[in-house]
């Protein structure tokens, strides 16, 4: 994969990370359907790529992360219970995921399906947290299942095609959490998780690593996070005007079609 491939899929990141469809997905379909990649090596991509927007999220919220490190015990509590519930449920399915990507007799179609129906998953969580969310508890309101459960949720959106935030944020709007928290809480959390996928990669996954952490890389990282730093805010405020739900219900039902007619005609 060249450069401008590598850029593409960069800015596809950069900005569908910030809103409640799965980047991670897109990035998979892009890399696989697109660039001829493999599905093994786009999964490792769309990985990696979330160190940019990662960055992004500390640059905004860096006051957080040091108040957590430093007096803000509540939050950092936050942290370590929501992180390693992630791991709970995300490190099997990682293991599952790079195993059954790594297989040879998995065609790339297969793939594409199987990320249509986790973006109808998707679409139908986003759905439920719209028509239930009660907008009346705040972050301070919350309790330690609630941080374990928010783990949990944000560990199954390792499955491409399930949306990290749009998770997060319908089982918080589900809980009854106000908006403006519940997107706070979602974008604080990603950062230990994104660190902790990246370096679990690194140290046990298939050696993609050595293919993907180029120089390339790295300036792509900087240009990602450098755009979502200044796109966070506004596209926040573009994605409440939107229903998201209706737009991964349709890109995951062509998504479907598109495979099926592919087997149909080929």
């Amino acid at each position: 994969m060249n450069f401008f491939q590598k850029l593409i899929l960069a800015l596809l990141q950069a900005i569908l990370e910030w809103l409640p469809v799965s980047s991670e997905g897109f990035l998979m379909l892009t890399a696989i359907n697109v660039f001829g990649e493999t599905a093994d090596v786009a999964f490792s991509l769309a990985i990696y790529f979330h160190l940019g927007t990662a960055l992004a999220v500390l640059a905004k919220y860096w006051k957080t992360y040091w108040d957590a490190l430093t007096k803000d015990y509540d939050v950092l509590r936050f942290l370590i219970i929501s992180t390693i519930s992630t791991g709970i449920i995300g490190i099997p399915l990682y293991l599952l995921l790079h195993e059954v990507f790594e297989s040879s007799s998995v065609p790339g179609m297969v793939i594409t399906l199987l990320i249509g129906i986790t973006l109808i998953i998707t679409a139908t969580l986003l759905h439920l947290g719209k028509l239930n969310a009660a907008d009346k508890l705040e972050m301070k309101e919350r309790t330690m299942l609630d941080e374990f459960a928010l783990g949990a949720c944000q560990g199954f959106a390792i499955l491409p095609g399930i949306s990290r935030s749009g998770t997060t944020v319908s089982f918080l709007l589900l809980r009854g959490f106000k908006k403006e928290d519940a997107f706070h809480m979602s974008f604080i959390i990603s950062l230990p998780a994104v660190i902790g996928a990246i370096l679990f990669d690194i140290m046990f996954g298939s050696g993609n690593a050595t293919s993907v952490l180029g120089w390339d890389y790295f300036v792509l990282m900087i240009i990602v996070a450098v755009i979502s730093f200044f796109m966070m805010s506004g596209l926040l405020k573009f994605a409440k005007k939107l229903s998201f739900d209706k737009i991964c219900y349709i890109l995951g039902g062509v998504t479907i079609v598109l495979v099926i007619l592919f087997y149909i005609f080929s």
